[in-house]
């Protein structure tokens, strides 16, 4: 039981913001143009630990997206991902927990 209240409250802690993974206003090389950007964005956050904390993450996610489109933007689609996981002892045991992010595909508007 303990091991669950530690996992639980680590999961709530970690990845309390969300992170651009592609951002719309960048170039696909260093030594591109400045109008060579990509036309969509995406960005991930951690779909896990108490309601109230993803709801941040994912306020925090809209945020980033209306700063990297100056305001306005859509989002072209949604969904979980699985990452990776952690291993909980339980007793004599272990079990396996995996991560799951929740990816955004946005586009900015002109």
């Amino acid at each position: 039981m303990r091991s669950w209240v530690i996992y639980f409250f680590f999961i709530s802690l970690v990845g309390c913001s969300a992170k651009m993974v592609i951002n719309p206003n960048q170039s696909n090389s260093p030594y591109a143009p400045i109008n060579e950007t990509y036309r969509l964005g995406l960005i991930k956050y951690l779909n896990q630990g108490a309601q109230p904390v993803r709801d941040a993450r994912r306020d925090d996610a809209y945020r980033q997206m209306f700063q990297a489109c100056n305001g306005k933007y859509n989002i072209i689609r949604e969904g979980p991902r699985s990452e990776g996981g952690v291993i909980i002892p339980v007793g004599n045991a272990s079990m396996y927990s995996n991560t799951q992010y929740i990816y955004i595909e946005f586009m900015c508007i002109k």
